[in-house]
C-alpha cells in the first residue's frame, strides 16, 4: 500500500509540476473538499465523496479549531483547515458538528437550531445529524460563520506538523467511526459536546505530532453557562475502531493493487504470446515464400539445363 501510494504521489507530483503554472488559486478538483459550490452533508456521504478520489489522501489537515457559541445553548463545533494537494496557498475550510436530526420538511435555519434551549424537558434519544459543511472556493466563509454561529469563541487550536498531518481521507473515516459509536443524539450522553470533544481528543491520540494551543486558562468545553454537562467517554473505543477500519482500507487497497498487477502481467503475457504467435505465422509465411522461390529457381535451372543438353 505505501509503495503504491508513493508511486501515485510521485506521478501526480510530476504532473503537478507541469500543470502548476496553469492551476487556479481556487482549485475545485477534490469532491467534498475543494468545490465550486458550498455543501452541507452527513459524515457518511462526505466519506463516500472523499474516498472516491485518491487526491483526498494528499489533502492534509493543517489546523483544527475548537469553537463554542457564546449564547443560547452554547453549541460546540470544530473548524478544519485542509491544504490542497498541489497548492500551498489553497485551503479548504470545513465545519463539523452534531445536531439533532431535523424533519426533512423543517426549514429551520442553523441559527434557529443553535438557539434552541439545551435544557430540553425531554432527554430521550433521537437520531443525530453529524454534519459536514464545506465552503466553496473563493466564497465568503466568515459570512457563513457569522450567520450560523456568531458570537462564538475559539477555545483551542491544533496545528499539525507538515510531515505528520492526517489526510482528508483519514479524517472522513474518523468522523464516520465517531458517528457509528453513537448514531443517536442523547442530551446527557452524546450531544454536540460529546461529538466535538471525542473528535478532538481522538485526533490528538491518533496523530500526536501536533501542537495544541489553549486560548482560555479555563477549559470551557462541555459546559453550559458554567455547568459541566455529562458526556460519554468514547475516545479509546473510537481510536480502536478507527485503527481496524483504516487497516481494512489499506488491506483492500493492497489487494486491489496486487489484482491490478496480476491483470497487467496477464495482459503482458497474453500480448507476448499473441506477438509470438503472430511472429511464428510471419516466419512460416516467409519460409513458404522462400520454399516456393527455391522450387521455382530449381525448376528454372533444370529447364535451362535441359535446353542446353538439346542443343
Amino acid at each position: 500500500m505505501k509503495q503504491d501510494l508513493k508511486t501515485r504521489f510521485s506521478l501526480q507530483a510530476f504532473f503537478a509540476t507541469l500543470l502548476r503554472p496553469f492551476m487556479s488559486d481556487s482549485p475545485t478538483d477534490v469532491p467534498g473538499l475543494f468545490v465550486l459550490v458550498e455543501s452541507r452533508t452527513d459524515v457518511a456521504a462526505w466519506q463516500t465523496l472523499l474516498m472516491s478520489t485518491p487526491l483526498s489522501l494528499q489533502c492534509r489537515l493543517k489546523r483544527a479549531t475548537y469553537c463554542k457559541c457564546n449564547r443560547y445553548k452554547q453549541h460546540e463545533f470544530l473548524i478544519l483547515h485542509f491544504r490542497h494537494w498541489n497548492s500551498e496557498s489553497a485551503v479548504a475550510t470545513v465545519v463539523i458538528e452534531r445536531v439533532p436530526k431535523q424533519d426533512p420538511g423543517d426549514n429551520s435555519s442553523l441559527k434557529l437550531i443553535h438557539k434552541s434551549n439545551l435544557m430540553s424537558p425531554s432527554a430521550s434519544e433521537t437520531a443525530a445529524q453529524d454534519a459536514v459543511y464545506t465552503s466553496s472556493q473563493g466564497s465568503t466563509f466568515p459570512q457563513y460563520l457569522a450567520d450560523a454561529y456568531t458570537p462564538f469563541t475559539q477555545l483551542h487550536t491544533l496545528d499539525f506538523l507538515p510531515l505528520a498531518c492526517p489526510s482528508a481521507a483519514q479524517i472522513s473515516i474518523l468522523l464516520s467511526v465517531v458517528n457509528e459509536q453513537a448514531p443517536n443524539y442523547h442530551l446527557y450522553q452524546n450531544q454536540c459536546y460529546w461529538f466535538a470533544f471525542t473528535v478532538w481528543e481522538t485526533l490528538k491520540k491518533l496523530f500526536p505530532d501536533c501542537i495544541e494551543t489553549h486560548n482560555s486558562p479555563i477549559d470551557q468545553r462541555a459546559h453550559y453557562y458554567g455547568l459541566a454537562i455529562r458526556k460519554a467517554d468514547s475516545v479509546e473505543a473510537v481510536c480502536r475502531d478507527y485503527g481496524v477500519r483504516w487497516r481494512n482500507i489499506e488491506n483492500e487497497a493492497e489487494l486491489k493493487r496486487k489484482a491490478d498487477e496480476a491483470k497487467e502481467r496477464q495482459l503482458y503475457t497474453s500480448g507476448m504470446e499473441q506477438g509470438l504467435a503472430q511472429g511464428q505465422a510471419e516466419r512460416d509465411r516467409m519460409q513458404t515464400e522462400i520454399d516456393e522461390l527455391r522450387a521455382a529457381l530449381n525448376e528454372s535451372t533444370r529447364y535451362s539445363a535441359e535446353q542446353k543438353s538439346r542443343t
